[in-house]
């Protein structure tokens, strides 16, 4: 039997770099379409990977038409099946003309953001989720996003990206880690690990709120595992607000690995104030560790306050610290809303469900 061929267009990142080792594992013929790569995730090994120039909004039109062109040759030598589009509304017209069978993921901003941005970006978009057979989604906010949009609600599914249990989860030792990073076996450490790409991410709050929760507890560790641009400013807030010795910057770390920082913290922060499902927050709740996180909708599908988390208003970093010191002054609070967080992502978001839940989608379209 000829396997199923689906074409990712995609930048190349942690979530996208997932679904295609998933599906190349279950024997789909796969290949991917990139442009820009987010997050530093590894090029795939296992599949044709056709890299274009980076796509921004400083060479949009000097890469477009050039990028549209190879994206119309590449698909018509594949032929695939399926193509899976995620993210870039802006490629859907070459897929669209090339009459291409094909299903839309959108990621979280690039819906969320789309009253705040023109005209033009706002039809394209539309005009792409109607043409897909199929939009998932990762949040019930992004179905009702393009539910205001006119996309029917029938044609929507929300699906996680879930996260893989035998990773993450409350058995990981962390013991030597903390040795290591030489924290204190009574020691309360917060960790951060959203990518320092966006401003939207907002860990500058953390980062503000550390000298006031330091005022009434001088031994707590802050762990900012992440990199991107705004790394070097956010190095010097700290500095600057002289508590460097209580915060560890951490970049890169093989994907395997961040379960072990999670395991070493005890509380999880989470400050974006714009977002759908973080699939960072689901990693710390598979970890068991209690989070803390911004009083937005896609949080509040995942932690109801009070009973498996905290929700703070976003952007206040003052009331950011006071959750901190509640958190941290109440140790049986945080080993229940530890347990209620592993038990909710067992239930709702592992891996392995997630992808058998995208798996029946490719096969009704086939």
């Amino acid at each position: 039997m000829t396997k199923a061929k689906i074409c990712y267009v995609s930048p190349l990142s942690i979530h996208s770099y997932r679904w295609i080792e998933a599906f190349s594992r279950k024997g789909y013929d796969l290949s991917l379409i990139t442009d820009s790569s987010y997050w530093v995730a590894p090029k795939p090994q296992s599949i044709p990977v056709y890299a274009l120039p980076w796509l921004m909004k400083r060479n949009f039109f000097r890469y477009f038409i050039p990028n549209t062109l190879k994206i119309s040759r590449i698909l018509k030598k594949i032929n695939p099946d399926i193509v899976h589009l995620h993210v870039q509304h802006w490629y859907s017209p070459v897929i669209i003309l090339g009459g291409f069978q094909f299903m839309l993921t959108s990621w979280g901003d690039e819906v969320l953001l789309l009253k705040r941005i023109n005209i033009l970006e706002t039809g394209l978009a539309k005009i792409t989720a109607t043409k897909a057979c199929m939009v998932t989604v990762d949040a019930e906010c992004m179905k009702e996003r393009w539910r205001e949009m006119g996309i029917p609600e029938t044609k929507v599914k929300v699906i996680p990206f879930g996260v893989d249990i035998d990773i993450f989860n409350p058995t990981v030792d962390a013991h030597a880690l903390r040795k290591e990073l030489q924290i204190g076996a009574n020691d309360i450490v917060v960790i951060s690990t959203r990518a320092l790409y966006n401003n939207h991410y907002n860990v500058e709050c953390l980062i503000k709120a550390i000298p006031l929760i330091l005022k009434s507890h001088k031994d707590v560790k802050f762990i900012i595992k992440g990199t991107g641009p705004l790394e070097a400013y956010l190095k010097s807030l700290v500095e600057k607000l002289n508590v460097s010795e209580n915060v560890r910057f951490f970049g890169l770390v093989p994907y395997n690995e961040v379960a072990r920082y999670l395991a070493a913290s005890n509380i999880y922060v989470a400050t974006s104030f714009i977002d759908s499902t973080s699939v960072s927050l689901l990693e710390a709740m598979a970890c068991g560790v209690p989070p803390i996180a911004t009083d937005i909708p896609g949080n509040r599908e995942w932690i109801k306050n009070g009973v498996n988390g905290l929700l703070y208003t976003p952007k206040d970093h003052l009331q950011l610290a006071e959750t901190i010191v509640r958190l941290i002054e109440n140790e049986p609070l945080r080993k229940r809303f530890g347990e209620r967080c592993s038990e909710i992502i067992k239930r709702k978001a592992t891996w392995e469900k997630c992808v058998a839940e995208m798996d029946n989608i490719y096969k009704s379209l086939l």
